[in-house]
């Protein structure tokens, strides 16, 4: 559900249409989608007090946008100033990502409830094997 959700519908964006995770921020999903990976590797490999890493990994890749945000270029120049603003908008909808639930389509509802389910799933598996 997790790794469906990074490639469904998230938003509708003015000029740009219906976008997904995966077109807003895409080494982000791929490492979504490697993190959400991991778990069932680690629970084949009975590496159950492993588990809790994988959504930490998914918690961390969902936060590098708004660190991204962070150190924006102060490019001042024309075509500084040009990719600044096409790249923006959708830059700005993955670091407030919480902050755009109002927003979703289905496919980010789909995203965050996997999400969800990915990390209680996740921790209650890696606490029961401690």
């Amino acid at each position: 559900m997790l790794i469906a959700g990074v490639f469904l519908p998230l938003t509708r964006l003015p000029f740009y249409g219906n976008v997904s995770y995966h077109r807003i921020a895409g080494l982000e999903s791929y490492l979504i989608i490697l993190f959400a990976l991991a778990a069932p590797v680690m629970l084949i490999m009975q590496q159950h007090r492993l588990m809790k890493f994988a959504p930490a990994g998914v918690w961390l890749a969902l936060l590098l946008p708004v660190v991204k945000g962070l150190f924006k270029s102060n490019d001042t120049g024309f075509f500084g100033k040009i990719s600044a603003s096409a790249s923006s908008a959708m830059q700005d909808f993955a670091a407030d990502f919480f902050m755009n639930i109002a927003d979703f389509h289905w496919g980010g509802f789909v995203l965050l409830i996997g999400l969800f389910i990915f990390t209680i799933s996740c921790l209650l598996r890696s606490l029961q094997s401690d």
